[in-house]
């Protein structure tokens, strides 16, 4: 609804005027009324009206006084002149501040309902031009900011400060960060944070999100609410996040951008979920100063591979992690961190196998190595070697860990017939099934069941040599279904049960 004011001095005129016009099926409402021109400058002030509907002769202020005085301040606001008088020289004035109408009185209900359909869809033109302006304007404006984020200090101009008042993103302040984001549905999450807080910009990139804050967004993301959940985002979706240095002049945003570059290209060392600084990352990392100091391979590789050897997983973690604080230490890029990391695990590895040839199963651990060139941080890094070492130490382990094995592998053998399962036996000895399902993986290098066929198939070709019927040897090693035992016996053995038996 489009508000309306009605000045006149004429109490009948004013309360007539808004009981007989059908203003709500109009489009209009009216919210006040004035009794002279001084009231009604005041009701405009109070409410900013669309449509004023004025009476010429009024006591105090007349109705084309009041036009002028409002038409200094509002040129946008439609007037309708209401007179009891057909001198020219009123019409002329009227039309002169740009009057949508001039009506004598008495009025004439359906001429006035005439102005009004026209007045609201002048109305309606001007709203709809509004949005594409300010459509306009707000493109135009992302477009200012991201030209100046990503520019260099010698390319913006001189009028800077100009096109920042008129884009009204001027401040005392300014502070940008850098988000990692691959889901759209978080992206406009963090668009809507940034935007409710009326006090920053979203400029996208290919590979991240730009945020510009007209704050200094460290120092207010405690009061913010809005700071504080992108705070909040940012820990819940485990993102990759960095903010540069404050500034206080617009012409050093770029400066901010680059110090928020330079600590995002540094987010391999530190985990996700945190807004990394530089006060943070000049607290945590220190480049050494001592050009060609390299990390010692050789060093890593004896040191750790004896804490293996002798199944120490204590000394293995403090090892482990002296490599990956020396790691941040160094001005290494992200590949080569990982082929240092890579070099250390393969040789040491190799170094047990050398030792210990009877554990084949350690090639497996060499062949998945790769994986670590795939994952995105220092810390998941981290958490995969020491990962690997303590299961390769469960595999060297010869104390109860090697005898609880030994005992169930010789159940699989005694009782290879019954209903052996993983989750039976694991209560039966004591461990999680899924812990004792590894654990027997690298002792044996098969999965639990697969050992089990394997040992039902090897027993069932001794009685089919023996001359049992297939159906027989099925029964009793184990397989309550026949069809199945025969699905088993072809993989393993490489024909049929029944061909096996005839060519013995």
């Amino acid at each position: 609804m489009y508000k309306v004011i009605i000045v006149d001095d004429e109490p009948m005129i004013r309360k007539g005027l808004r009981a007989i016009i059908p203003w709500n099926e109009l489009g209009f409402e009216v919210v006040d009324i004035a009794k002279n021109g001084r009231d009604g400058y005041e009701k405009y002030q109070q409410h900013s009206p669309n449509l004023m509907i004025v009476d010429i002769k009024m006591p105090e202020m007349n109705g084309i006084t009041l036009l002028e005085k409002i038409r200094e301040e509002n040129e946008s606001i439609h007037f309708i002149i209401l007179s009891g008088y057909a001198e020219f020289d009123y019409a002329k004035k009227a039309i002169g501040c740009k009057c949508d109408g001039f009506l004598l009185k008495p009025l004439d209900e359906e001429e006035l309902i005439t102005h009004l359909k026209g007045i609201f869809q002048k109305l309606q033109n001007e709203k709809q031009l509004y949005h594409l302006l300010n459509e306009d304007k707000e493109k135009m404006r992302e477009e200012f900011m991201r030209k100046l984020v990503l520019s260099k200090h010698s390319d913006i101009g001189e009028d800077v400060r100009r096109l920042a008042d008129y884009y009204q993103v001027s401040s005392d302040t300014y502070q940008t960060a850098i988000l990692t984001i691959n889901d759209e549905e978080i992206s406009a999450k963090v668009k809507s944070i940034v935007e409710a807080s009326k006090r920053g910009f979203v400029i996208e990139k290919s590979e991240y999100l730009i945020l510009l804050f007209l704050e200094d967004f460290l120092s207010k993301h405690r009061t913010n609410i809005s700071f504080h959940q992108l705070i909040l985002l940012i820990k819940e979706q485990q993102l990759y996040a960095a903010i540069g240095d404050a500034v206080n002049r617009i012409e050093d945003i770029p400066d901010s951008y680059q110090s928020a570059l330079a600590i995002f290209e540094r987010k391999f060392f530190y985990p996700k979920g945190k807004l990394l600084s530089s006060k943070e990352l000049k607290a945590t990392f220190q480049v050494n100063d001592e050009q060609g100091t390299k990390i010692s391979i050789d060093s890593y590789v004896e040191r750790l591979y004896y804490s293996m050897d002798i199944v120490n997983m204590t000394a293995c973690e403090k090892i482990t992690n002296e490599l990956f604080e020396e790691l941040s230490h160094h001005d290494n890029s992200e590949l080569d961190v990982k082929k240092i990391i890579f070099h250390i695990y393969t040789n040491t590895i190799n170094k047990l196998l050398l030792a210990n040839p009877d554990l084949k199963s350690l090639h497996s651990f060499i062949t998945s190595a790769g994986d670590l060139f795939e994952m995105q941080s220092i810390p998941c890094i981290k958490q995969y070697f020491l990962k690997q070492i303590q299961q390769i130490l469960s595999m060297l382990d010869n104390g109860e860990t090697d005898v609880t094995l030994k005992k169930l592998i010789d159940l699989i053998h005694k009782e290879y017939n019954q209903s052996l399962r993983l989750e039976t036996l694991a209560d039966v000895f004591n461990y999680n099934s899924a812990y004792l399902g590894k654990l027997f993986k690298n002792y044996t290098g098969e999965y639990f069941n697969t050992y089990l066929d394997k040992v039902r198939i090897e027993n069932g070709k001794k009685l089919l040599e023996k001359g049992y019927k297939v159906y027989e040897v099925a029964e009793k090693v184990g397989y309550a279904n026949v069809d199945y035992f025969h699905r088993k016996f072809k993989k393993y053995v490489g024909v049929s049960p029944s061909s096996f038996r005839k060519e013995g």
